[in-house]
């Protein structure tokens, strides 16, 4: 009783929680192995000029001042943020190619910069210009002079279309993970000063491009350089800044309509076969933390990656959708030529309920359109692939096709949902275009009951229902709906019905009015709903 008496403390004391760990990331192993080296990079790099004969200090400066440098089209973090860091280097100018995504806008926002012009825009000299972060010439900016170019900077393959000067230019290539991992270590090769608001911008780029150092295409230079710039720019938390910005891309992909989801990322690529022939390949990339939000997008996207293929001349047209979090990729396939090369390319089955070489393939592992999927294509065609006969005459009737016919034109939509102008693929004279299967539109001529056409002047007898949208893929194309009348709208609960109003007119012909209701939202698929109530006077 004495020993139970003195010792209570011991007997009713909780045990103390298990300590719980993070485990640590890429990103902070990289940071954690690279500390050493990159202070004594950073106390190399002094605000002041270092102490070196001024006259070997201007052989550093390879590119000319007053250079405008400016990325590819389709522009991303790790071209404007390149060039945002090269001109502070160079002394030069920084433009964008092409409208900023929503990652670049935030990072931008995020380390204090304002959107760089548009290069067509631009009003000054463009007598000297230096490519970032591209090398293909189907890729450079509208109304760039191929005379103007004085440099490229980039970490892309050299393939038959790359640009091709009459003169020598300076060139920086590298198997690197970023362009602005090349323009960051150029800072410091130099021992230049770099500023921690452009430290921030190449830290956002170096970010992007290699998925947060998780992307197969990272290099010890990356993770290096990502230490460097983390501890200049005083980011604290780089898992936190690359989870910001990769929300903020993933979030917009649900606003945008499914032209600009298809065309946002994608880039052409011309290959030659084993015969020397031409070969032109599309391949778009959509990344994103929520993959199932574009998904269930499949069949709208396939109809805007068949589009592309008529619009641009393409023997192959290929869209992945890349889940940046597990690092799969779903690829889609909008034929057999597409089907047949991705399977003798990657060796995987295809998901083609038809068998017709209409579906997708899973593709773990592989994320990276530079590293991962062109490469692959690009080997298999080199090597002798060639299509099937029945695939070939596929591909030829959809590069034949009339596109504003056949897929409608291109147009600018205000978005509800998105609180802005969007593009939107619309057919003409007011046609809506109904999403059903794609394997009913893929053929030109074939399953095209699945648009419905309103009319200029509705009436009720002549306005047809909206069915319910069919699984993607049906096995056979969907049939029109059969016009059938609106129903007048029930009454609330609790509350006798309206007396129809009488008619007051002396015209003996009854006539029909339709108020509108009309609540215009781009709801996944950026359909338009009209809600429509019929009176009579």
């Amino acid at each position: 009783e004495k020993s139970t008496l003195t010792m209570p403390s011991q007997a009713t004391s909780p045990m103390a929680p298990p300590k719980m760990m993070r485990q640590r990331t890429n990103t902070q192993i990289a940071v954690e192995s690279n500390q050493e080296m990159a202070a004594s990079l950073i106390a190399a790099v002094s605000e002041k000029p270092h102490k070196t004969n001024p006259r070997v200090d201007s052989f550093a400066v390879e590119i000319p001042s007053n250079t405008i440098f400016v990325g590819h089209l389709n522009t991303d973090m790790d071209s404007i943020g390149s060039s945002i860091g090269a001109a502070y280097l160079f002394e030069g100018k920084a433009c964008a190619a092409s409208e900023l995504n929503t990652e670049t806008k935030f990072a931008l926002k995020e380390w204090g910069f304002d959107e760089p012009v548009r290069f067509e825009n631009y009003k000054g000299d463009k007598s000297k210009v230096c490519l970032m972060d591209h090398n293909q010439e189907s890729q450079i900016a509208p109304t760039l002079d191929l005379n103007s170019i004085c440099g490229v900077i980039d970490h892309h393959a050299l393939q038959s279309g790359t640009v091709i000067t009459d003169r020598p230019i300076y060139i920086d290539i590298r198997p690197w993970g970023s362009a602005c991992t090349i323009v960051g270590h150029t800072f410091l090769r130099i021992r230049k000063h770099i500023p921690p608001k452009i430290a921030g911008v190449l830290l956002s780029g170096i970010l992007s491009d290699t998925l947060n150092l998780r992307s197969p295409t990272t290099t010890d230079h990356d993770r290096l350089l990502v230490a460097v710039l983390a501890k200049i720019s005083h980011c604290d938390d780089i898992d936190l800044l690359a989870d910001k910005q990769f929300a903020a891309k993933s979030e917009a992909l649900n606003h945008l309509s499914p032209y600009e989801v298809a065309c946002g990322d994608q880039k052409k690529f011309n290959i030659k076969d084993e015969h020397g022939e031409m070969l032109a390949i599309g391949f778009g990339v959509v990344e994103t933390t929520d993959p199932g939000g574009m998904i269930n997008r499949i069949d709208e996207l396939m109809i805007e990656v068949a589009s592309l293929k008529a619009e641009q001349g393409l023997d192959f047209s290929y869209l992945a959708i890349v889940d940046i979090v597990k690092l799969t990729s779903t690829l889609l396939l909008i034929g057999k030529s597409e089907a047949e090369l991705a399977q003798e390319s990657f060796g995987v089955d295809v998901k083609s309920p038809n068998n017709d070489g209409i579906g997708t393939m899973e593709l773990k592992g592989k994320v990276s359109r530079k590293k991962d999927f062109v490469p692959k294509l690009s080997k298999a065609i080199g090597e002798g692939f060639k299509a099937s006969e029945p695939a070939i005459e596929k591909t030829k009737k959809q590069k034949e096709v009339v596109v504003e016919e056949v897929y409608g034109v291109v147009q600018k939509e205000w978005s509800l949902e998105a609180c802005c102008n969007i593009l939107v693929r619309k057919m003409k004279k007011g046609a809506m275009k109904r999403v059903s299967s794609f394997a009913s539109m893929a053929t030109p001529g074939g399953g095209w009951a699945n648009i419905v056409r309103v009319p200029s002047r509705p009436s009720l007898a002549t306005i047809e229902a909206t069915p319910p949208v069919p699984e993607m893929f049906s096995k056979t194309p969907s049939e029109p709906s059969e016009a059938r009348p609106l129903k007048a709208r029930e009454p609330p609960p609790n509350q006798s019905p309206q007396p129809p109003a009488t008619n007051k007119s002396k015209n003996d012909g009854a006539s029909l009015t339709i108020l509108p209701l009309v609540i215009s939202a781009a709801v996944g698929a950026g359909l338009t709903f009209v809600l429509l109530r019929a009176t009579k006077k």
